[in-house]
């Protein structure tokens, strides 16, 4: 719990450097510079350019109270609405979810091994993102993201408690994160996908009751898929 606290700290620091809100217009900076920025290092920034066929940005996103861990001994204090946070990472513009996904599957094995995760963010109809942060785990890009399911009382710490509960039967790999969403590609198998379901379903509803209509439908899709998607509406 002390290192997503350590990088909700960061997070936090880094949203309150400037008073005023940064504009959210795209614009272009020389590579170095977005490397000095952001600490990801020019050769993958250069590879995911290449890989991308687009020009990478600083990644950026709105901050949340829900990324901090609550406190009774620390008196309540007023934070910024709206206000938009500059990450450590870099996010390209892509094609497609498919499209993402390929990239994150092919480099997958280098970019682990340098300590980076890639994952797709601000998915929608118009628009995907591939981003890319410093990460030795699959947790971290999510405090980054602020991934939470407040309606149920997640913040982010409390979701990935319960995605570290997951990891162990399910081996997951971070696929895509943002505000109130995140996927993992399932790498093993576990020995009852009834139960799993089970357990998805208590902790995010909303894939059951606005999606799979049944505990025993999401089941068939978590074996068919290799996917574990929540959203939390």
């Amino acid at each position: 719990m002390s290192k997503i606290y350590l990088f909700a700290t960061l997070v936090l620091l880094i949203s309150c450097k400037n008073n005023s809100s940064i504009s959210s217009t795209e614009y272009s900076i020389s590579t170095p510079e977005l490397s000095f920025q952001t600490g990801i290092e020019i050769s993958l920034i250069n590879l995911l350019e290449k890989e991308t066929k687009g020009k990478g940005e600083h990644l950026k996103t709105y901050f949340s109270q829900t990324v901090l861990i609550s406190d009774s001994l620390v008196a309540p204090q007023s934070f910024p609405d709206k206000k938009t946070v500059l990450l450590p990472g870099i996010y390209y513009p892509i094609s497609s979810k498919e499209a993402g996904i390929k990239i994150i599957k092919k480099l997958r094995p280098y970019i682990e091994s340098k300590n980076y995760r890639l994952f797709l963010v601000d998915e929608s109809d118009s628009t995907t993102k591939l981003a890319v942060v410093h990460s030795e785990d699959e947790w971290t890009p999510l405090v980054y993201m602020q991934t939470h399911g407040a309606n149920y009382g997640l913040n982010t710490p409390k979701l990935i408690t319960h995605l570290k509960d997951l990891n162990e039967t399910l081996n997951l790999k971070l696929i895509g994160a943002d505000y109130d969403w995140c996927e993992f590609e399932i790498e093993k198998e576990p020995d009852n996908w009834q139960k799993v379901a089970e357990k998805v379903y208590r902790l995010c509803p909303d894939i059951v009751d606005q999606g799979a209509g049944n505990v025993e439908s999401l089941a068939k899709e978590l074996e068919q898929t290799k996917r574990l998607y929540l959203w939390f509406d």
